[in-house]
């Protein structure tokens, strides 16, 4: 009997933290959400959405307008996204050589991640360039899949059908008249990526902004993340392509080199890894490198 009311304890306090992550998801997406709107948009019944609310605006997770009775993230959730991006290990290997690149280049760099959960590619850091630049997105926010130079260069590694998946949830809008809204030419135009190594987005998201984008790869070889270039048009079309995807590839290898190297000596003093044998770890570094 005792175990049973464990386990049902457990059970509960599982179903708990779903529920709380499903409310702090829903506002993440948007400031100033009310309690009948995160019920629908949870599928939770308002009495459990004000008592969690009540939970966490007390440890400083959420806040509430005194007006409107409405809420949004807290400050607290805040120190801890900012604690948890500056300890990232592709924020922090990345950033510097963003900052290098947006000197060289004279453009803004940006840095996003990615989510395998959600196939989801999002903004981690910006670093400004010289010009005006209206392809700075919110930090945090996905980037257009379809679209952006960030996007379309890790979705070109997915498997074809989890790429259209994502494509069916997000869509594919039109944000210019450039921008590809057909999934036939979008997975052409995929391949091309997936050939060169790189992404170009040419006016796609925005008029008079073009981008350039590399993929970041793991010492597994799996992507996690992209870091890309965006610039005026005029400023992009007076480059050679060639040589700005060179440096962004260069950049991007080099960001998680280290992570590699130092994994590789791991396995050769014959330290395995992650639970994994040492030999199949060398197999797959090596494969990545």
């Amino acid at each position: 009997m005792g175990a049973r009311r464990a386990g049902d304890a457990a059970m509960k306090s599982a179903t708990t933290v779903t529920k709380i992550c499903r409310i702090i998801d829903e506002l993440g997406t948007r400031k100033w959400l009310g309690i009948s709107d995160l019920s629908r948009r949870t599928a939770l019944l308002p009495s459990d959405v004000h008592r969690l609310l009540t939970s966490l605006r007390r440890s400083g997770y959420v806040d509430q307008d005194a007006e409107t009775k409405k809420y949004q993230l807290g400050v607290q959730l805040l120190r801890i996204g900012l604690e948890a991006c500056q300890q990232n290990e592709l924020y922090e290997r990345a950033y510097p050589k963003l900052v290098e690149l947006s000197q060289r280049l004279r453009a803004t760099m940006h840095l996003a991640a990615f989510d395998q959960r959600e196939v989801d590619v999002f903004l981690i850091a910006d670093v400004n360039g010289p010009a005006e630049d209206r392809s700075r997105g919110r930090l945090g926010a996905p980037e257009p899949l379809h679209s952006s130079a960030l996007g379309k260069v890790v979705v070109s590694a997915l498997e074809r059908s989890t790429a259209a998946r994502a494509f069916e949830k997000r869509g594919m809008p039109r944000y210019t008249r450039r921008t590809i809204t057909d999934l036939t030419t979008l997975e052409r135009h995929l391949e091309q990526v997936r050939v060169q190594g790189y992404a170009v987005d040419l006016e796609e998201c925005f008029d008079g902004v073009c981008c350039l984008g590399c993929p970041v790869i793991d010492w597994t070889g799996e992507t996690i993340g992209s870091i890309s270039t965006s610039m005026p048009t005029s400023q992009f079309l007076a480059l050679d392509e060639s040589m700005v995807a060179a440096s962004l590839k260069a950049a991007a290898y080099a960001t998680m080199a280290g992570r590699r190297m130092a994994v590789l000596r791991r396995v050769e003093m014959g330290d395995p890894v992650g639970g994994r044998f040492a030999s199949e770890e060398l197999t797959a570094g090596k494969r990545a490198i």
